[in-house]
């Protein structure tokens, strides 16, 4: 029966081995369902000493389908430069200065144009790896392979300084390299309003050189903290909205009864201790399905699709795993009702995978998966206040670059600039609006329309 392959193909993946007793298995993921970039080990996990600038080289690199090949010297550079101008030899030193004081910071590539974030290597470190999945996943999940976005930003533009131009023309050529595919977002809005707030945000070139760092930051933030809600939801989960997280304000104060701390920072919290399980669940469900990357919503839909046969299949298949799974990891069989729908059969498989993980064996395992999203967080978006803990944060700068990106080109109620900055998971109680209303008065960004009463209008930033 096909049931009966697909199981054997898990087994394999999980490579279940011995007999009776010592019957083993290993936790393997990443096979049939990629969801998200993290590492369970801690020395490939990013940590952002440097920035998120080392991710965005990658990510860049894999927009362009090119590769960083070694270790680019920038004196080399430089002096290949020099060469291919001409000038009186006595001029030479003078210009070579003034290319170095407009090329180099600190010895690393000055970011002067787009262009030149391909040129941002990896971290030196283990931390690598983490970089280059978070890279990949950002290509796969937010840019959808749409590599034609970027494109445009990197190659489009001739404008600018002299000097730029002259680099551009003499930066090394970086090999083609094509990105893989491998972590399709289920939450396609992300990647909707990703892209748009992306290409409006490069028609503004030396504040998007300001601002791309905290932009794809954000961004990503946004992804991995939104699936990990859904996946915890199962099939309750909206996926073409956001679920509420709400932020504080940098410069305010805060307190147990507002909505950042009731529901904030404390709801991701609680659905990344669960997050290694639902990978791995979602692991199994994929091979027993025989899909790839499907989400609870998705693998429900495939469920649906099939005829009578193969629904009693997969039940079958679901019922059979859990009692093996459980015997193998356990030690001790689970009992599964008859009357179990296919729902009720993901979350007991849930569950049971949950158990295993509870043993003091593996508790390790699954809070540094979780890591994943502390770790940005900590860097761009969380506060630590007091007694309150980590708190979801947004200073002047972040709300002035995502107020920018929604209002555009044309002045928007303050009302619908909200509606806008929430699709964008952004959430404000009243009194953080109230304070953000107060803030772009005094930065003169707020119209009053004269036929509107009261209505409050905000102005186009950039």
């Amino acid at each position: 029966m096909i049931h009966l392959e697909r199981l054997e193909e898990l087994r394999k993946s999980l490579r279940v081995k011995g007999e009776g007793e010592k019957k083993e298995l290993s936790h393997i993921i990443n096979k049939r369902a990629h969801m998200l970039p993290f590492q369970t080990r801690n020395p490939e996990r990013a940590k952002f000493k440097n920035g998120f600038l080392p991710v965005i080289g990658q990510f860049v690199r894999y927009a362009d389908s090119k590769k960083l090949g070694a270790d680019i010297d920038n004196r080399e550079v430089i002096q290949n430069i020099k060469d291919k101008v001409r000038m009186d030899e006595s001029d030479a030193p003078h210009f070579e200065k003034v290319l170095e004081k407009f090329l180099l910071q600190s010895e690393n590539f000055r970011i002067l144009h787009p262009f030149m974030l391909s040129y941002v290597p990896l971290s030196d470190s283990q931390e690598a790896t983490g970089e280059k999945n978070i890279a990949l996943y950002m290509h796969n999940a937010l840019l959808k392979g749409d590599e034609s976005v970027f494109h445009d930003i990197l190659h489009g533009s001739e404008k600018g300084h002299v000097l730029t131009k002259l680099v551009r023309d003499h930066m090394p050529e970086l090999e083609k390299e094509a990105a893989q595919n491998n972590y399709p977002q289920p939450l396609d809005f992300i990647s909707g309003y990703f892209k748009e707030d992306l290409l409006f945000l490069a028609r503004h070139e030396e504040y998007f050189l300001q601002h791309i760092e905290l932009f794809l930051a954000y961004y990503y933030f946004f992804s991995i903290s939104q699936l990990t809600l859904k996946l915890n939801q199962f099939d309750k989960a909206e996926d073409d909205r956001p679920t509420d997280l709400y932020y504080n304000l940098d410069w305010e104060a805060s307190s147990r009864n507002r909505a950042a701390y009731k529901r904030g920072y404390s709801q991701v919290k609680e659905s990344a201790r669960n997050l290694l399980v639902h990978i791995n669940t979602l692991e199994h469900l994929n091979f027993i399905f025989d899909v790839k990357n499907q989400d609870y919503l998705r693998l429900l839909t495939t469920f649906e699709n099939k005829d009578e046969n193969e629904r009693k299949e997969v039940i079958s298949a679901l019922r059979h795993w859990i009692k093996e799974y459980s015997s193998i990891a356990m030690k001790e069989e689970v009992s599964v009702q008859d009357d179990m729908t296919v729902n009720d059969l993901m979350r007991e498989l849930f569950k049971t995978i949950k158990k295993v993980y509870g043993q003091s064996t593996r508790a390790g395992t699954e809070s540094r998966y979780a890591l994943g999203i502390e770790e940005i967080g900590k860097r761009y978006f969380l506060k630590t206040r007091g007694a309150l803990g980590h708190t979801l944060n947004v200073t002047q700068d972040f709300l002035l670059l995502m107020a920018a990106l929604v209002v555009k080109d044309e002045k928007i109620s303050l009302k619908k600039m909200f509606k806008e900055l929430e699709k964008r998971g952004l959430f404000f109680d009243r009194q953080s609006q109230e304070e953000i209303q107060e803030m772009f008065d005094k930065l003169n960004l707020i119209e009053k329309k004269s036929d509107s009463g009261d209505a409050q209008y905000v102005k186009p930033i950039l």
